[in-house]
C-alpha cells in the first residue's frame, strides 16, 4: 500500500485517545506561534534598522524562514509520528543523551520559564484595566491563570485543545480587525510628536539585518509543538504535515499584514521610539476601539500561549520517563482522563515556584539559546533519517532537499550563535552550566534503568 493511501496511525503504546483532529492541530499550530510579541517585536527591529522595506522584508523574510522549518519538521514528524516530538527525532538519529539534553533544558527552564513570564505579563495588562491599586493582585492572577490550565490540561486533552481552539480563533479574529483598520487608513503616516527623542539604528548593511531577524524568527517560533502531541492526532502522518506548514502560513499572512499596517499608520521612527507603538497605531487607525483592541488583543494571545505550553510540552516529559530517563510518575497517564497529568502538574508547578522567585527571566535568558542549538540539531536528523532510512514509507517528503534543509540548519545555527554572543558572561556559564548538569542525571537514570531492567 502507498504511503499516500495508509491512513491507519502507528501504535502508541502509553495509551494517549486520538481524538485530535487536522483543524485541533493546525489551530494549535497557529496559538503556539502568535504570542504578544508582534505588538513589541516591531519596536525592537526599528531599534536596529529604520527603512520601511528592510522593516517589513525582516517579517517576510523570517516568514519563509519559519515555513522552511515547518516544512523540515513535517517529514520528521510525519516519518517519526510519536508523542514526544522533538525529542524524539533526536533520540533516534544521534542517541538518547541529545534527546535527554533537549527535555533537560525545554522541562527545566524553558516550558515553566516562558510560562512563568507570560502569566506575569497577562496579569501587568490585566490589572492595568482595573482601577489604582489594582497591581497587588498581579501576583494572584498570574498563579491563577497557572493553577487554571494545568487543571484544564489534566481534565483532557479535547476541553484543552477546545480551550486552545476558541482562543486562537478569538486571536485571529482581533488581529484581522487590527490589521483591516490600518490597511484601510488613509492619513499619513504619524511622525514623532515634538520632542520625542528617536533612538538612532544600531546598525548598518547585512550585519544589521541579521540582528534585526533575531525578535521576528522568535516571534515565529512554535511550530515544532504539534510534534509533541502526534500520539493524540487521529492521523498524525497526514495531519502533522498539513497543521505545520498551513498553521505557519496562517501566522506569516497575519504577521506581514500587520507590521504593513503598522507602517501605513506609523513612520518608523514613532515604533522605534514608542514602546507602545502598537496603542497608537491603532487609535490614529480606529480611535478609541482601538486601544481597546490592543489591550484585548495582548490578553487573549498571553492567555492562549500559556495554553498552548501546557498542552503540547508536557508530553515530552512523558515519553523521556516512558523511555526510563526520568522519575516514572511523569510516564503515568491518568487512568481516566489519559493526560500526562503528573508532568502536567509539576511543570505548573515549578513554572509558579519560578513566577514567586522572580527567577524566570534570568533563567530563560540564560538558556534561550539552546533552544535554537537543538532546532539546528533536529534539523540535521533530517539527513541522518534520509541517509538511515532511503526506503522509508513516508507521508509527506521536503520539497528542494538537500539545499531547502540545509538553509534551515545553517540559520538555526547561526541564530543560536548571534543569541549566545548577545548574552552576557555569566547568563552563558549559566545556560552552559544547565545544559552540563544534565549529563549525570541523563547518565543516573540510564544506570537506574538498566539495573531496574
Amino acid at each position: 500500500m502507498s504511503a499516500e493511501r495508509d491512513d491507519s496511525p502507528p501504535a502508541e503504546p502509553a495509551g494517549y485517545r486520538r481524538v485530535l483532529s487536522r483543524f485541533d492541530a493546525t489551530i494549535l499550530v497557529i496559538g503556539s506561534i502568535i504570542g504578544a510579541g508582534v505588538f513589541f517585536s516591531p519596536n525592537d527591529i526599528a531599534l536596529v534598522v529604520q527603512e520601511r522595506p528592510v522593516m517589513l522584508g525582516v517579517w517576510l523574510v523570517g516568514g519563509f524562514i519559519a515555513l522552511v522549518g515547518a516544512l523540515v519538521y513535517a517529514e520528521l514528524g510525519a516519518l517519526y509520528p510519536a508523542t514526544g516530538g522533538v525529542y524524539v527525532f533526536l533520540r533516534e538519529a544521534f542517541g538518547g543523551l541529545p534527546g535527554f539534553l533537549y527535555g533537560w533544558a525545554l522541562l527545566l527552564v524553558i516550558v515553566p520559564g516562558a510560562l512563568a513570564l507570560v502569566a506575569g505579563f497577562f496579569a501587568v495588562n490585566l490589572v492595568s484595566l482595573l482601577p489604582a491599586g489594582g497591581e497587588r493582585l498581579e501576583p494572584w492572577v498570574a498563579l491563577a491563570v497557572i493553577v487554571l490550565l494545568t487543571l484544564v490540561n489534566i481534565r483532557g486533552v479535547r476541553l484543552s485543545s477546545t480551550l486552545q481552539n476558541v482562543v486562537t480563533v478569538a486571536k485571529l479574529a482581533v488581529f484581522a480587525l487590527l490589521a483591516g483598520g490600518g490597511l484601510l487608513y488613509a492619513g499619513e503616516p504619524v511622525a514623532p510628536a515634538a520632542g520625542t527623542v528617536v533612538p538612532t539604528p544600531s546598525g548598518a548593511g547585512w550585519m544589521a539585518l541579521g540582528f534585526a531577524m533575531v525578535p521576528a524568527l522568535f516571534s515565529y517560533g512554535g511550530w515544532q509543538q504539534i510534534t509533541h502531541v502526534a500520539g493524540e492526532l487521529r492521523r498524525p502522518q497526514r495531519d502533522i504535515p498539513f497543521a505545520a506548514i498551513c498553521g505557519t502560513l496562517v501566522v506569516v499572512a497575519v504577521y506581514v499584514s500587520i507590521n504593513f499596517a503598522y507602517l501605513r499608520v506609523l513612520s518608523p521612527e514613532v515604533i522605534a521610539a514608542e514602546r507602545r507603538f502598537a496603542a497608537l497605531a491603532a487609535h490614529a487607525a480606529l480611535g478609541g476601539l482601538g486601544g481597546t483592541l490592543v489591550t484585548v488583543g495582548i490578553l487573549i494571545s498571553t492567555f492562549g500561549i500559556c495554553a498552548a505550553i501546557l498542552l503540547s510540552n508536557p508530553r515530552v516529559a512523558q515519553a523521556i520517563a516512558a523511555d526510563g530517563l526520568f522519575f516514572p510518575a511523569f510516564g503515568r497517564l491518568h487512568p481516566r482522563f489519559r493526560t500526562p497529568h503528573w508532568a502536567i502538574g509539576v511543570l505548573g508547578g515549578w513554572a509558579c515556584l519560578l513566577y514567586l522567585l522572580g527567577a524566570a527571566g534570568q533563567l530563560l535568558h540564560a538558556v534561550v539559546f539552546a533552544d535554537w542549538v537543538f532546532f539546528a540539531a533536529a534539523g540535521a536528523s533530517l539527513f541522518v533519517f534520509r541517509r538511515r532510512r532511503p526506503e522509508a514509507e513516508r507521508a509527506y517528503r521536503c520539497p528542494l532537499y538537500p539545499w531547502l534543509p540545509g538553509l534551515f540548519l545553517a540559520l538555526a545555527t547561526a541564530l543560536a550563535a548571534i543569541t549566545f554572543w548577545q548574552s552576557d558572561l555569566t547568563s552563558r556559564l549559566l545556560g552552559a552550566g544547565i545544559l552540563l548538569a544534565g549529563v549525570p542525571v541523563y547518565w543516573a537514570f540510564r544506570r537506574q534503568s538498566r539495573t531496574a531492567g
